[in-house]
């Protein structure tokens, strides 16, 4: 999971279905971003970036690492 998508998202008061809309793609695509099951386009990221206020596209792709291993 992208924590960092999620939490940035939910911090500045956005649903699943808004991003979606603003990004022009599917609720269940976003979905597959934030649950790191997709990737998308660069330009996809760069206005997720611009949405969501971040410093970096890094940021937002970070994945929480599963410690059950």
């Amino acid at each position: 999971m992208r924590k960092n998508l999620k939490d940035l998202r939910k911090k500045r008061g956005f649903s699943q279905e808004e991003i979606a809309e603003k990004l022009g793609i599917s609720a269940r695509q976003y979905q597959r971003l934030e649950a790191g099951t997709s990737d998308g386009s660069v330009a996809l990221w760069l206005n997720l970036k611009a949405i969501l206020k971040s410093k970096t596209i890094d940021y937002l792709l970070e994945q929480e690492v599963n410690s059950s291993n």
